[in-house]
């Protein structure tokens, strides 16, 4: 176990007294590592994370989980970290190997020590620890948690191609496979397959179409599907190589599943003919690097690719709670369910701030039912007039009345319908509906109507507009963790972003305990 020493040297306290304000979280991390990592997390990090036997000597747990937090606040690949533990003075000064020549890791050790850590979910707990040092430093202590609820796009790592260079791609990582499994070269087995595609420095060299003519696109998607069909019928029996073995089996589904998803029979082109889909897919995958990636939209003219990254915030001590990765397409209250366990531990929860895509989760009509403060903006009500904010809603009778004294039935989830003899004579009737005579005022009831009518009611006093005013407290959270991580994934694969989401919420929990720290020393 890594029992490192608590008081500062005097090495150490020159290099802390160089290091920069805006740096401070380094000198906290090193007053504090033992907090952070104390006998029995550091046991549970090592009988989880220990490496196989053999190799070199092992470095501790407790060193490697410390190297991934400083990771992650230099955004920096394993290379620059262990490159940085040599030449940047602040590191040792967190690693316990200031002035040490020869690095206390190797790049391969982090990165295995990262691979150890992933299954076991130990970012889970490492996260944990930091909200606990955090909340400490700052004086935080048990009570019922006021949360926020946000999300950020994350532009996916893998490329994005449309439907012929995916399956370009796909057909030459298949081969690659085919060649490994046999132990021979690409050139051999696309040459023993008969692909005509094969061997040229791209796609678009291989076909050698003029784009500007109307059937280009039809053609070349013709003669690539052609080309899967020429790699199947090599696969199957009686080569030595099988369709049905990892990892070749893996690259097969992914050509199965971009051929379903982008193209459609065309039996007017001939007996197994296909064409190009008119519509887009569902779930429609977009890169063969990162199978999780999706098209997504921020708002409705601007679109990214790959991931959404929501996150909860603790509205009293500034921490981040936990942090999911959901696939862009995902609607975005769908995290909202992934994050109701955290945010139901302890004492419960006592206040949640939403967004309005949130809305539409079953839990946040659940959580107002039993008291919760729900913070949030209602659904918006579209039509010039009449509209549910317009009318008098009465809950225990079951009935709406509309402004000019009309009443009719009200059924949660559906229409309210006014009678066409009452609305044909209001005098309000020509200034701006468009429903001819004859047709009543048909009046949108929600689901959760009571629910919007206790959101509608606080929105109208001047201390629930105050209240919604201090969402930006997420929003600046948010934007401190973008100042590290960046709007970029580092790695390909949803758990593989979700463990990096987690290690940079773990740095900004740090970084909001030591600016705890220096307030509570100022104001001593």
């Amino acid at each position: 176990m890594w029992n490192p020493p608590i008081a500062l040297s005097p090495a150490e306290q020159q290099s802390a007294a160089r290091t920069q304000k805006a740096r401070q979280c380094f000198v906290f991390l090193r007053t504090r590592r033992h907090e952070l990592l104390d006998a029995a997390f550091q046991q549970t990090l090592a009988e989880r994370s220990r490496p196989a036997p053999g190799g070199n000597v092992p470095v501790e747990a407790g060193v490697l989980a410390l190297a991934t937090l400083l990771q992650a606040s230099g955004n920096v690949g394993a290379r620059e970290a262990v490159e940085r533990t040599v030449r940047d003075t602040r590191w040792p000064l967190v690693l316990a190997c200031l002035g040490a020549e020869p690095p206390p890791f190797r790049q391969g050790t982090l990165f295995h020590f990262r691979l150890r850590l992933i299954p076991h979910n130990l970012d889970k707990p490492l996260l944990e620890r930091t909200v606990a040092v955090a909340e400490q430093t700052g004086g935080c202590g048990a009570r019922q948690l006021r949360a926020a609820l946000d999300s950020t796009p994350l532009c996916g790592a893998g490329r994005v191609e449309d439907t012929l260079h995916r399956l370009g791609h796909a057909l030459r990582q298949a081969g690659g496979l085919a060649a490994q499994g046999l132990g021979t070269s690409t050139e051999a087995i696309v040459e023993d397959a008969g692909l005509v595609l094969g061997g040229h420095s791209s796609l678009q060299a291989a076909l050698d179409l003029d784009g500007g003519e109307p059937t280009a696109r039809d053609s070349a998607l013709r003669r690539v599907l052609d080309e899967v069909e020429r790699w199947k019928r090599w696969l199957e029996p009686p080569p030595s190589l099988s369709a049905q073995e990892p990892p070749l089996k893996a690259m097969m589904d992914t050509m199965g599943q971009m051929v379903a998803q982008d193209t459609a029979p065309a039996p007017e082109a001939g007996a197994g003919e296909r064409r190009r889909k008119h519509h887009v897919a569902p779930d429609r995958r977009i890169s063969i690097e990162d199978a999780d990636m999706r098209h997504g939209r921020q708002r409705s003219a601007k679109t990214f690719n790959g991931f959404t990254e929501p996150v909860a915030l603790d509205l009293d001590s500034k921490v981040t709670r936990e942090g999911v990765v959901c696939p862009a397409n995902h609607p975005e209250h769908a995290a909202v369910e992934r994050l109701a366990e955290e945010l139901e531990q302890g004492p419960g929860l006592l206040q949640l701030d939403i967004d309005l895509g949130d809305m539409a989760s079953a839990r946040i009509a659940q959580w107002a039912a039993q008291g919760v403060d729900i913070m949030a903006r209602p659904w918006p009500q579209g039509g010039p007039l009449c509209t549910t904010p317009d009318c008098t809603l009465d809950f225990q009778h079951g009935t709406v009345t509309c402004p000019h004294g009309q009443t009719g039935l009200m059924v949660p989830g559906k229409d309210a319908q006014f009678p066409a003899r009452a609305c044909d004579a209001c005098p309000v009737r020509a200034q701006g509906p468009t429903a001819r005579l004859g047709h009543g005022r048909r009046l949108t009831i929600r689901e959760d109507e009571p629910f919007q009518h206790t959101l509608r009611a606080k929105l109208k006093t001047k201390r629930g507009r105050t209240a919604l005013r201090k969402r930006t407290a997420v929003e600046h959270a948010i934007s401190q963790h973008l100042a590290h991580q960046g709007r970029r994934a580092r790695y390909k694969g949803l758990r593989k972003h979700q463990f990096d989401g987690r290690r940079h919420a773990a740095v900004s929990n740090l970084q909001v305990a030591a600016r705890s720290a220096e307030e509570r020393q100022l104001a001593s």
